[in-house]
């Protein structure tokens, strides 16, 4: 089982958790996006100018409000 994953690309020895997808709709959502890894859609292969783009969101950088007022830079301490 580990020389398929390994191949494959998969280490889930490498990960402190594994999530196991639970919802029984998650393929036929997931699909889409999974065949544009693959450089397919609709089952076509997609052609040499064609381009597949992604964006990600990171959910752990977030545009926030500064909660601080901005200072001006310290003086440098004088040396001693």
């Amino acid at each position: 089982m580990r020389r398929w994953l390994a191949r494959d690309g998969l280490k889930p020895w490498q990960h402190r958790s594994w999530i196991f997808i639970t919802d029984p709709g998650f393929r036929a959502r997931a699909e889409r996006v999974l065949d544009l890894y693959a450089r397919t859609w609709q089952g076509q292969p997609l052609g040499e100018d064609e381009y597949v783009i992604s964006s990600d969101e990171k959910t752990s950088i977030q545009a926030r409000c500064r909660c601080h007022p901005t200072l001006a830079p310290a003086r440098p301490a004088p040396c001693a």
